[in-house]
């Protein structure tokens, strides 16, 4: 399957059907721990350490949502957002479902490697400042 991460969402044609059983499972191995609910929708919660963090990723993928024209539904709990999708169109999952899935799962990955590439700076410069003191 292409990667669904490089693909754009388009907005479905009336009369599209929503995708088939065999379908969503072959897409579901695309999107690392996502869940289909009653075949209507996805969903996956992100885990964050705090309040801001969530509610700054939330902006990021909102951002996305726009640009895509494909937007979650999104459900905040202090540092837990939960990730809704579904397409509304045609009451159930289509192909953009999973574009967006994918999508949302680049973002945090790369949040997650900007912040460990600064806690590593960071971690750096206190230790040389550290060791300038103690000279």
């Amino acid at each position: 399957m292409a990667n669904l991460a490089a693909k754009k969402c388009v907005p479905c044609e009336g009369g599209t059907r929503p995708l088939e059983t065999e379908k969503v499972q072959e897409y579901l191995k695309e999107v690392e721990g996502w869940e289909v609910q009653d075949q209507k929708l996805i969903k996956k919660t992100f885990k964050f350490k705090t309040f801001r963090e969530s509610i700054d990723f939330v902006n990021q993928v909102a951002n996305l949502a726009e640009e895509e024209g494909h937007h979650p539904d999104i459900h905040i709990r202090y540092n837990r957002v939960t990730f809704e999708l579904t397409t509304h169109a045609i009451k159930g999952l289509s192909e953009n479902d999973f574009i967006m899935a994918s999508k949302i799962d680049l973002l945090y990955r790369w949040e997650e490697k900007v912040e460990k590439v600064i806690v590593k700076k960071l971690f750096s410069i206190k230790f040389l400042i550290a060791v300038i003191v103690f000279l």
